[in-house]
């Protein structure tokens, strides 16, 4: 790839220009974003080879095209992009679901690009703006859902692309990835947000927060994080939380159903959550180790 364009320089977009500016032969990266202030972070980590203000300039005789903003404005860059792409251009978003931008990208992108539709899973661990790093995707699984008409070229392009970030590449078509990321991303932003305003709505809350501690932040720090941008992607997955959340209150009400009895026995559910969290931890361990 000789030039690189991304579209949007938050945490996402400027760490994935760092990342490709770290690779042996950097591609030029032109960056666009019409916040100021991201855009002139992205240019003083050197993120970027240059910023252009004006979108269809900004695409102009790029190889990949990366779009990595809320879900919410894709279909429009989409729209604003389409006649300025060179041809055999690829095209990829970092969107945290994918049915609707792949039915967005059939419809409004030119055919003689190819659109690989992209999702990396990893992001900040606070909340506020956390500085973009290149090495935000190692070791990180970067999911890939290729459009039917893609051909394998441009699918190509985008595993040779997570490889060379640290990642790797996790196949799978939009539907089944809004349901997976429904559970393990969605719903958790969701039951943060919940207990939150379960807690501040109550009585005690005055007391009860100059108390909190680690647990508490722990289980909220999600709530921190953008609520515009999480209600863009509900907006576009709201079928499949839905589903989540009714398996989550079966088991708060077994919970609840425990504790109003004499003497409640929790401790094999309990335990049974923590024999899964163990798993899950070992899992990830051992994937690490392969990449």
């Amino acid at each position: 790839m000789q030039q690189v364009t991304i579209v949007g320089l938050g945490l996402i977009g400027a760490s994935l220009g760092l990342a490709l500016k770290q690779l042996k032969n950097p591609p030029r990266v032109v960056g666009h974003d019409l916040q100021y202030d991201a855009a002139t972070r992205a240019s003083k980590l050197k993120a970027v080879d240059k910023v252009e203000r004006y979108l269809p300039d900004a695409v102009v005789g790029s190889d990949l095209v990366i779009v990595a903003t809320p879900v919410g404005a894709i279909p429009d860059l989409f729209a604003r992009m389409a006649e300025s792409l060179s041809e055999g251009c690829v095209v990829t978003d970092t969107g945290s679901t994918k049915r609707e931008i792949l039915l967005k990208a059939q419809e409004l992108l030119p055919s003689r690009v190819a659109f690989v539709g992209g999702h990396p899973m990893t992001g900040r661990q606070t909340s506020g703006v956390d500085a973009p790093k290149a090495s935000l995707f190692q070791n990180s699984v970067y999911c890939l859902v290729p459009s039917p008409t893609a051909p394998t070229d441009a699918v190509d392009t985008m595993v040779k692309l997570v490889q060379q970030i640290g990642a790797s590449a996790y196949f799978v078509d939009a539907a089944e990835h809004d349901g997976l990321v429904a559970g393990v991303s969605h719903l958790p932003y969701l039951l943060s947000t919940a207990l939150v305003r379960s807690l501040a709505a109550g009585p005690g809350w005055r007391e009860m927060s100059a108390v909190a501690a680690g647990g508490f932040e722990i289980a909220t720090r999600l709530a921190g994080h953008d609520p515009k941008m999480f209600a863009d992607i509900l907006a576009t997955n709201g079928d499949n939380v839905v589903m989540q959340l009714d398996r989550l209150v079966e088991q708060l009400e077994c919970f609840r159903n425990e504790l109003v009895a004499e003497r409640p026995d929790l401790f094999k559910e309990l335990e049974q959550g923590q024999k899964h969290r163990l798993e899950w931890e070992a899992q990830r361990r051992r994937a690490a180790e392969k990449l």
